[in-house]
This record gives structure tokens, C-alpha cells and sequence, in this order.
């Protein structure tokens, strides 16, 4: 058998545990250190998001995977009380020979993308449950009995890389919430099930008057608007590369204005899978938000007069086409003007302009109380 140096993937781990990006570089070393054809890093718990870590001789295999709904039926997970208990785990945990000749699994997933065998490394730590899934090809070998007692190191050493990356990903999640508190912008932290981790205490202000957290959700009074925010967030959290923020969502209250529900998905979320937190909802309630002067946003980014008051206007939650009305121009106008204003302001959609263009004022308004 062919000598595994175990010390280059856990280097690989630990340096990637710091630096989310290097992820798939330490499931390379893993494959090519434990000579399997690719790997991957997978929840225990069989709820994988597509913005996992595998490496690129998986790719074809893991886009299938989500794309046809291969990871609501991945028959493995049934060995995952073996893994839990033993550290590794193999295909023959799960079923026999004789029922992976048969099985959808392994002939219409896994056959048709020359992949057959594989090992789990349990890499759990504390309530932190992760996999390590080895793949081997189906010209390869199953993992022996002696190279799965090799990878118990691994079930012993990784926890650690695991654990530490989470809680960076935490970290970096509260940073984010201190950040939309600061501006006095209402934000809430969502975990990769859609549910509420934490609101901060703009957040917290809002939430009544028909708008509430229940069983960890955002609930609101109007049924249709709680089910289209749930769906904008499946959307967005099940997407492997989809970021920024979309458009609003308005949630009616019992009294006054809706609010105005902005989920977002910030370039750190989709890096580290392993973080709790995957999106962000920004509040605004536009009965606060009152209409800036034009001329504050003219000098903050050198926009023309008819940029300005188009601008102005958005950031109370007016729709495009509202404010093309109010202001009396052409849709086609006011469409040329917001690409501009896009340009000058580093934002690439309205939601995006109309959450930048709120905290700037909220600050401004901040410092001239102070």
C-alpha cells in the first residue's frame, strides 16, 4: 500500500480553518494523499447547501448531486450512525454489494459519472458534525480495513481545522451585525435552514406590530408576504455563488407603513460553508426614513440634479417606476439615470443602492445628533 503523509492534510485543513478560500486546496491534498479520485466536505447531518467545499475532478458529480435532487437520497447517510460511532465509514455501512448493483444511488447517480466507492471521515466536533467524504472511481478499490484504520487519525486530528473555521464564521457574522448596527440599519443573521440565528437591536425594534419572530422564522401578518420571504431566502441560500443583496419584500403591519425586507448574501457567507450564518435580512421601515435633501447625495457622489432626486426618493422605498411618475419622466429615463447612479455609487442593483443609500443617511443623521 502506497505510504499516506496524513501531516500534509492536516497542514491543509489548518490552513484553510483561517482562510476559507483554501478549502478545496485541502480536499485536493486529502484525494490525492489518501489516492482517492476527489473529496468533499459534507454536513452529517444530510442538509448540504451547494456552496460546499469539493474538488474539481467532483464538480460534474457534485452539480448533479443538487441540481437533480441527489442529496435529499443520498443512501450513504444511512451508514451514519457506524460513522458517528466508529470515526469512518465505508459504502458497506450502509448496504451490501449486491444492493449497490441495484440501487438508483449507485447505477444512475453515481455509475453514469464513473464513481463507485467511498470513505467518510467523521470530523465532528462538539455539536459540529461534518464529513469528509473520500471518492474513489469505480476502476478503483473499496478503502481496506487498514487504510480505514489509517484514517482514524484524520476522525481525531480535523475536529480542531473544523471547529476553528466555524468559529470564524461566527465571528465574522457578528462583526457583520455590529456593522448594520452601527448605521442604526435593522439586520437580522439567517442560517442556511432560512431561520433567524440573532437580530440586532435595530432589528429587535421592529419586530412587533405584526411583525414577529416565531419558531425561529419572520413571520408576518400577511401569509403570502412570510411564504415569499421564505422562498427569496431558499433561493438565494441554495445558489453557490449568488450574492449581494435582493429585491424588497414588504411585510405588512398591523398599523402604518410595511416594512421593507431586503435578504442579502454577503461574498463571506458563501465562502465558508462551514459558518452557521449563510444570509443576512435587512429591515427598513420607510415611516423612518425620511426623504434625503438632494443635494446630500449630490455631494456625497457626484450625481446630477435629476440623479439626485430620483435617488432620493429610492431610499424611502419607492419602486422605479414610482418615482419616474412622481418626477414626471419617462421610464426609460429614470432607468438611464439609475444605471448611472449605479456607476457612481459602486451598487449594482436598486436593492443594494437603497440599503447603501439608508445607512449612509442614518449615520449622517447619527453624527449631526451627537
Amino acid at each position: 500500500m502506497t505510504a499516506w503523509d496524513l501531516s500534509r492534510v492536516e497542514g491543509a485543513f489548518a490552513e484553510a480553518a483561517t482562510d476559507p478560500s483554501q478549502w478545496t486546496k485541502a480536499l485536493d491534498v486529502a484525494a490525492a494523499e489518501t489516492q482517492a479520485f476527489g473529496a468533499i466536505l459534507l454536513p452529517a447531518s444530510g442538509d448540504a447547501l451547494p456552496n460546499v467545499s469539493f474538488t474539481a475532478s467532483l464538480a460534474p458529480s457534485a452539480d448533479a448531486y443538487f441540481r437533480d435532487g441527489w442529496y435529499l437520497r443520498d443512501e450513504r447517510y444511512r451508514g451514519m450512525p457506524a460513522l458517528l460511532k466508529k470515526g469512518v465509514a465505508d459504502d458497506f455501512d450502509a448496504m451490501s454489494y449486491e444492493e449497490m448493483r441495484r440501487h438508483p444511488y449507485y447505477q444512475e447517480f453515481l455509475a453514469p459519472h464513473g464513481l463507485r466507492w467511498y470513505a467518510g471521515v467523521s470530523v465532528s466536533c462538539g455539536d459540529t458534525f461534518w464529513v469528509l467524504s473520500l471518492q474513489r472511481s469505480i476502476n478503483q478499490q473499496p478503502f481496506s480495513q487498514e487504510e480505514k484504520r489509517r484514517l482514524l487519525r484524520l476522525a481525531n486530528s480535523l475536529p480542531t481545522s473544523i471547529a476553528l473555521s466555524r468559529v470564524l464564521g461566527d465571528a465574522s457574522s457578528s462583526n457583520i451585525l455590529d456593522a448594520f448596527e452601527l448605521s442604526e440599519t435593522a439586520a437580522l443573521l439567517i442560517d442556511r435552514h432560512g431561520r433567524v440565528i440573532r437580530p440586532n437591536q435595530s432589528a429587535e425594534r421592529l419586530l412587533d406590530n405584526g411583525v414577529a419572530i416565531r419558531n425561529r422564522r419572520i413571520i408576518a401578518s400577511d401569509a403570502e408576504a412570510t411564504a415569499a420571504l421564505n422562498r427569496r431566502l431558499h433561493e438565494m441560500i441554495f445558489s453557490r455563488d449568488q450574492k449581494g443583496l435582493a429585491g424588497p419584500i414588504k411585510l405588512d403591519r398591523k398599523a402604518g407603513h410595511p416594512l421593507l425586507a431586503y435578504p442579502a448574501r454577503l461574498p463571506s457567507m458563501i465562502a465558508n460553508p462551514l459558518s452557521d450564518c449563510q444570509a443576512v435580512v435587512v429591515l427598513i421601515d420607510p415611516s423612518m426614513r425620511r426623504v434625503p435633501h438632494p443635494s446630500i447625495l449630490r455631494g456625497a457622489f457626484d450625481l446630477t440634479d435629476a440623479e439626485s432626486h430620483l435617488a432620493a426618493r429610492l431610499t424611502v422605498g419607492d419602486s422605479l417606476d414610482e418615482v419616474c411618475d412622481r418626477l414626471r419622466i419617462a421610464k426609460e429615463t429614470g432607468r438611464n439615470h439609475l444605471k448611472s447612479i449605479f456607476s457612481k455609487t459602486g451598487t449594482h442593483r436598486q436593492a443594494e443602492l437603497v440599503v447603501m443609500l439608508s445607512t449612509l443617511l442614518s449615520s449622517q443623521e447619527k453624527l449631526r445628533k451627537a
